[in-house]
């Protein structure tokens, strides 16, 4: 019996000791490491620290791109010193086996920011701005320039600005990830004095009224006294601009829809965040604004380019009926009898059933003569004069066309009950948007054009019995455009 009791106690003891044996020999295996590569910046640490399977008896080594850099300890603190790409291998060995996995590790560079020494501009001239920027290779990239406290950019290059003159602190930060980095210089902004009008004409296109008059530079309803000047195009242009830098409010009639005149500032308007840039005064009632579109020259060829125009979001922003409309009209005929002159015009849209029509001016001679003995060009077709009196011989002035085609967007409006009058507009930068509505940014402006897009129409209760009435050729609705002033400029 004792024999079986130490025989038995004999199989306890071997089998205790094989089962001991057997645990002492399973490989490790390591989990935990993924297969993303770990990005960081310069100077984070990260501890790495993986799950093992099988403890007993392991060596464990770290090794950084092969080279060995800890051993017996299983986590491990990796601290991002330098740039780079990184390999860290953990090892794990023990007398059943071994396993090693690898964390990859990608440490960014740093984001250096350098903007050019001596800066200078005038006021009221752009300059462009490019830093020079290096990092690390990331699509996640943020800048803002500030002066101060005001923020005046949010892209990587800045074209600056400035109304006034002085010497400026110019910051730009520069972030992606967790990354950022700082460079300042100083601007400084020269002097200068400028006209605060846009006085400049480069286009006067007006589409013809009743009673229109195209060659006054002035206030309309003066035309006798001395305010028409019956010119060749170049020459009228020539004269506009002359007596507009004199008078801010030396006006020109646009006439009906269609009518347009493009102006030039001697500057570039700055666009100042959050308030209105400009001061237009015009003709006009509270339901038939004027559409003002506007243009920095980008490429600095001192001329609006067609992709350089942008439109002032308005109230009337997208409410167009016809959004490419055209009328064409056509000098017809001047004919005269002893007391009176009648000038006809035609005119004829473009939709598929056109709408066409006539438009006759009657004047008596002797209403129709300024003050220095002058026959005035009201009611004439633009660029028609009558250049001869005594024997009433009207001819077309040089540069001026028989016949064109005004082109645009139309917004039919009833305007019954909105009187039109002399008013101001204020214009902000920050509302422009492209062809497709989209906003744009831009750092400022050197051109503005203004354009009658609203077509009107009229309920007449007395005449018509309510009826609806054409009035685009009314000379009550003609659009008239006076000063366009720069509000943010310091002289």
């Amino acid at each position: 019996m004792k024999r079986t009791f130490f025989l038995k106690l004999l199989a306890v003891v071997v089998f205790f000791a094989y089962a001991c044996k057997k645990e002492q020999y399973n490989a490790p295996n390591i989990s935990g490491v993924g297969t993303d590569t770990i990005v960081l910046s310069l100077g984070d640490k990260i501890v790495l620290a993986p799950n093992i399977t099988n403890l007993k008896g392991n060596d464990y080594t770290w090794l950084v791109n092969g080279k060995e850099t800890a051993s017996g300890q299983v986590n491990y603190t990796f601290e991002a010193a330098t740039a780079g790409n990184f390999n860290v291998t953990f090892k794990v060995n023990n007398k059943g086996g071994a396993d090693e996995q690898t964390f990859k590790i990608f440490v960014e560079k740093a984001i250096t920011v350098s903007i050019a020494d001596a800066l200078a501009v005038s006021m009221g001239q752009v300059i462009e701005i490019k830093p020079a920027i290096d990092g690390p290779n990331r699509t996640d990239y943020e800048y803002e320039w500030s002066i101060g406290d005001s923020v005046i950019g949010k892209k990587r290059d800045l074209s600056f600005i400035s109304p006034a003159s002085g010497t400026f602190a110019l910051k730009l930060r520069t972030t992606a990830g967790k990354q950022s980095a700082t460079a300042t210089r100083n601007i400084t902004v020269k002097a200068a004095q400028y006209v605060k009008n846009a006085y400049m004409v480069l286009e006067y296109a007006p589409a013809p009224a009743k009673n229109h008059n195209w060659s006054i530079i002035g206030d309309a309803e003066s035309w006798e006294f001395g305010d028409e000047h019956p010119l060749p195009y170049s020459e009228f242009l020539t004269q506009a601009t002359a007596l507009r830098k004199d008078d801010t409010y030396s006006s020109l009639v646009l006439g009906s829809w269609g009518g347009s005149a493009t102006f030039k500032f001697d500057h570039t308007v700055s666009n100042a965040p959050g308030k209105p840039d400009i001061e237009l005064t015009a003709t006009y009632s509270r339901a038939d604004l004027p559409a003002v579109y506007v243009a920095y020259d980008r490429n600095k060829n001192g001329k609006p380019d067609e992709e350089e125009w942008y439109e002032i979001k308005n109230e009337d922003y997208g409410i167009e009926d016809l959004p490419d409309y055209e009328m064409t009209f056509t000098y017809n005929k001047t004919t005269t009898d002893d007391r009176r002159v009648y000038s006809y015009f035609n005119w004829k849209d473009n939709q598929v059933t056109p709408i066409a029509g006539e438009v006759v001016t009657n004047k008596t001679f002797s209403s129709s003569m300024t003050f220095d003995g002058v026959f005035s060009t009201r009611g004439f077709f633009p660029g028609l004069n009558m250049i001869d009196l005594p024997s009433k011989k009207v001819a077309m002035m040089e540069g001026w066309k028989a016949s064109f085609t005004r082109k645009g967007k139309r917004i039919t409006k009833n305007l019954t009950g909105a009187a039109p009058f002399s008013q101001k507009l204020n214009v902000d930068i920050d509302l422009a948007v492209n062809k497709k509505g989209e906003p744009v940014q831009l750092p400022g402006i050197d051109f503005v054009k203004v354009v009658k897009t609203v077509y009107p129409f009229q309920q007449d209760f007395i005449n018509a019995g309510g009826v609806m009435t054409d009035f685009n050729m009314d000379e009550k609705r003609m659009l008239h455009v006076g000063g366009i002033l720069d509000k943010t400029l310091k002289n």
